[in-house]
């Protein structure tokens, strides 16, 4: 849980958060300090939130899958890891649709019958993730596991979009994880993040940057496609004019062949 006697945190703008040690890494956190994350007013749709002071968007959990629940388009699973409050994983289907397969006969009367109705299939339990596909066949309720993913709010509760996932095979493993966790939360967690003024100023700098190179990126971009509009306006006037001129050609050369056969 986060640490409510450290006294007033401060929060940094965010272009400091590439100096944050939880910005850019699998938070190790159990399902209570998910849902004790927080989110700030400038952040909300980002799925960025804070342990005390830190920003986190990724998370990773170990537990014992207690839940899972398939659905046409998404899995559920449900997460036991022991810290006295269980948390939901969302996982999106890839469906997969097949060319549907009617199977008809003719009655007695000749009627054609319809025996088997029209179906469409998918693949239960391939999910997407912004990594690619995964197969969710080997996981099942009674599997531990390492789930890593973004956190986002469903109907107001907090839950882990699934990223990766893996099997704990040996409770060696399974002790090995929670020690990281344990030494995540002593080495980062429990202490407030702290940016010193030189640090912050170099990030506003490369922030600043950063801007002006993208708004430059951007202007040279716009002034391309409007020299490419341009380009191609002049070759639309050009065509017309040499096509006027050549009508006007054929009309000058018709004209004088007229008063040459009436001469």
């Amino acid at each position: 849980m986060p640490n409510t006697s450290l006294g007033p945190l401060v929060f940094y703008p965010s272009y400091c958060f590439g100096l944050s040690p939880t910005y850019r890494t699998w938070a190790r956190l159990t399902a209570t300090d998910v849902y004790a994350l927080r989110s700030r007013t400038g952040f909300e749709g980002q799925n960025l939130y804070f342990y005390n002071n830190h920003p986190i968007r990724w998370v990773r959990l170990v537990g014992v899958i207690v839940a899972f629940d398939v659905y046409p388009n998404r899995i559920t699973m449900t997460l036991d890891d022991s810290s006295g409050l269980n948390i939901e994983v969302f996982c999106k289907k890839d469906i997969r649709t097949v060319t549907p397969t009617i199977d008809t006969s003719v009655d007695a009367y000749g009627a054609i019958k319809l025996n088997r109705p029209l179906v469409q299939k998918d693949d239960e339990h391939v999910v997407t993730t912004s990594e690619g596909k995964v197969n969710l066949d080997c996981f099942n309720v009674g599997s531990v596991v390492k789930i890593k993913g973004g956190v986002s709010e469903f109907r107001g509760e907090k839950q882990v979009t699934l990223e990766r996932i893996a099997l704990v095979r040996t409770t060696n493993e399974e002790a090995r994880a929670w020690a990281e966790n344990s030494a995540f939360y002593q080495e980062v967690l429990c202490k407030p993040w702290v940016v010193n003024d030189r640090a912050q100023l170099r990030a506003k700098k490369r922030a600043v940057g950063l801007d002006k190179q993208r708004e430059a990126k951007k202007g040279l971009k716009q002034r391309k496609r409007e020299s490419a509009e341009k380009h191609e306006r002049g070759l639309g006037t050009e065509q017309k004019r040499s096509r006027f001129g050549g009508d006007k050609t054929r009309a000058t050369h018709d004209r004088l062949h007229v008063q040459a056969r009436t001469r």
